[in-house]
């Protein structure tokens, strides 16, 4: 029984809402993240398509640093982490993974049945665990 966090890859479209939400709701530095979105591309700097064209491929990951707490204090009340809560596509769902009712689960079924694998980051990453990542 953990709380977990879905992040579906096929939904992150790169537009920076949760680590926005994140920012305003615990009132951050400028220079403070707990959530940061990384462009899976060509790695030669942010939103730069892998590929040769017409054959270019780009794709966005949100990254949660260890500070990050799961909006602890909004998630006792009964409410979503914000960055969850914001999101436009709905990529993130947040819960306990032992509770097969819980978005987290529910999400990560659908995510499974539409033939997604999935995978957490490796500890090298130094982030935040318990980040499932799910991609066709």
């Amino acid at each position: 029984m953990a709380k977990k966090m879905l992040v579906d890859l096929e939904r992150c479209i790169g537009c920076w809402t949760c680590a926005m939400a994140c920012k305003v709701c615990h009132d951050l530095p400028d220079d403070e993240y707990r959530v940061t979105v990384r462009t899976n591309g060509s790695g030669a700097g942010i939103d730069r398509p892998e590929g040769v064209y017409p054959n270019l491929r780009m794709s966005w990951q949100p990254i949660y640093q260890k500070t990050c707490t799961w909006c602890a204090e909004r998630v006792a009340d009964g409410l979503q982490p914000m960055c969850e809560y914001d999101c436009p596509t709905e990529a993130l769902a947040f819960g306990d993974d032992a509770d097969p009712e819980s978005r987290f689960s529910q999400e990560l079924a659908r995510c499974q049945a539409k033939g997604c694998t999935t995978f957490e980051l490796p500890v090298e990453e130094d982030t935040r665990a318990g980040v499932v990542y799910a991609q066709r």
